[in-house]
């Protein structure tokens, strides 16, 4: 397997992304183009995860998928949207001009996201699908297409009290456009399958959040797998010793950690694993 950092730009702002790609296995006689996901990990948009990033690429490696872990825009003098959305367009149109030799499967990219990182997935799968949308937020000039979405306790609505974010002070820094602070709201015909999960429990995002987004699919008729955990905190990441933070049980949650199963076993359903 190769791990590998590199700079993206839009505009005149740079930013990161980190690949893991697998290697091709000479006793299969034959190349295989694999599957990719791209993760968004968590943070509340002042900083990155690190358990939400390479402890979970390389469980998605262990499926037989590439993994690019995008480092997306944080909280600083401009709002983070839509310089996000833009940066995960990019990021898409980035793996779409690979070369053939990457052996990606292009028509199964799957796009990732945890907390934070989650409502920039769920933005994405509405208004990076609408098309008038696309070209007022200026992602329009980017290449290439996704397949399917995984949300873990994503924030999606941004206006539930007593979820996240705390106050208006940290909504407006996020973005100053309300079209993105509700997500579920953009879903249309042309999003993709989502798989969801949080757990009931959940002390920052509160559940209401996975909840509507999966309602509002459910009412467009779009593929759609929820899982609603009995117990947990959130940020559970893996829910296994990889992503525990020392001498915090509560990052422990055996039952919670079948997601990423239940995932791949989604995603293999839905015909985007295998």
């Amino acid at each position: 397997m190769e791990t590998k950092e590199y700079n993206l730009a839009i505009s005149n702002h740079d930013f990161k992304v980190k690949g893991y790609w697998l290697d091709q296995v000479e006793d299969f006689g034959q190349t295989v183009d694999y599957p990719i996901v791209i993760i968004c990990p968590g943070g509340g948009f002042t900083f990155h995860s690190q358990r939400e990033e390479e402890p979970i690429a390389l469980r998605f490696n262990s499926f037989g998928m590439h993994v690019v872990v995008l480092e997306y825009k944080l909280i600083d003098d401009t709002p983070v949207f839509p310089t996000a959305l833009q940066e995960m367009a990019k990021t898409i149109d980035w793996i779409n001009q690979q070369p053939a030799s990457r052996h990606i499967d292009k028509k199964r990219i799957i796009l990732a996201g945890f907390s934070a990182g989650g409502q920039i997935v769920s933005a994405y799968n509405g208004i990076g699908t609408d098309p008038k949308l696309r070209k007022k937020y200026q992602i329009d000039q980017y290449s290439g297409d996704f397949a399917a979405t995984i949300l873990g306790y994503p924030v999606v609505d941004m206006t539930v009290k007593g979820s996240f974010p705390a106050d208006d002070k940290i909504r407006q820094q996020i973005s100053t456009d309300e079209t993105f602070w509700q997500t579920q709201n953009y879903l249309n015909g042309n999003s993709k399958p989502s798989f969801v999960w949080q757990t009931r429990t959940d002390e920052l995002v509160n559940i209401s959040n996975s909840l509507m987004y999966v309602g509002k699919m459910n009412q467009l008729n779009l593929p759609v797998e929820y899982h609603l955990f009995g117990s947990g905190i959130h940020g559970l990441a893996l829910g296994t010793y990889v992503t525990k933070k020392p001498g915090k049980d509560k990052y422990l949650n055996a039952r919670a950690a079948g997601w990423i199963d239940l995932a791949m076993s989604w995603l293999e359903m839905m015909k985007l694993l295998g």
